[in-house]
């Protein structure tokens, strides 16, 4: 288990379901755009979220740096949102 692992607070799971509504739009767009790999690629990013941030083994900075950093590292200067910021937020965020 990783060592931040907890259950998100209610209001880090708003922010958590927020981030997920920009990454269907994103994916929205990345489609219209036949960007099909990178459309995988950010679903694959958050497709764990719905499920994993109910548990009490979740570990926000391990989505942070294992999926949401190599998602926007491998499409540096394509991605237009910055995900890992956003996570970073959820992380400081107090409830």
């Amino acid at each position: 288990m990783h060592p931040d692992a907890k259950l998100p607070t209610d209001e880090q799971r708003k922010k958590l379901c927020k981030m997920i509504h920009h990454a269907f739009v994103d994916m929205r767009l990345l489609g219209w755009a036949g960007k099909s790999q990178q459309v995988a690629d950010l679903a694959d990013a958050f497709h764990n979220v719905p499920i994993g941030m109910w548990r009490n083994d979740f570990s926000l900075q391990f989505f942070r740096d294992s999926f949401i950093k190599a998602y926007q590292d491998k499409y540096r200067g394509e991605v237009v949102r910055d995900y890992v910021s956003m996570v970073d937020e959820i992380i400081n965020t107090e409830d």
